[in-house]
């Protein structure tokens, strides 16, 4: 079993996933193509639980991005009715990887999910 981390965008979706605790860098999918794709790779890699990013600003008031990102969380349940679905709060991820000096687009979702397993720990 394996929990797949999702940083949803605009045009692009960054993927993650955990194997053995152990968050990686998954792959990189145009928006158009994420249902296909995440029909592929759940079954591929036997994901039971997906975690998607929620982007409040920095006083927890709603963004447009954020509803844009909890109407594709409902549509994650209802194609993936057999999935838990959670979300976890991105505010300060961008701000990590810039200050690693790392590309944004190899890492937002590892920590999106790093922070996910980070708190199931708890």
């Amino acid at each position: 079993m394996s929990i797949l981390g999702i940083d949803y965008w605009e045009k692009r979706v960054w993927l993650a996933i955990e194997i053995e605790n152990i968050a990686m860098p998954l792959k990189i999918v145009e928006r158009y193509k994420i249902i296909k794709e995440l029909k592929k790779i759940i079954k591929e890699k036997n994901i039971k639980k997906i975690v998607i990013w929620e982007a409040f600003d920095l006083y927890w008031f709603d963004t447009k991005t954020l509803k844009k990102t909890r109407n594709f969380k409902e549509k994650l349940k209802e194609i993936f009715p057999d999935l838990e679905v959670f979300s976890v709060d991105e505010r300060f991820t961008t701000k990590i990887i810039d200050n690693s000096k790392q590309k944004r687009d190899d890492l937002s979702a590892v920590l999106i999910l790093e922070t996910f397993l980070a708190r199931q720990k708890k």
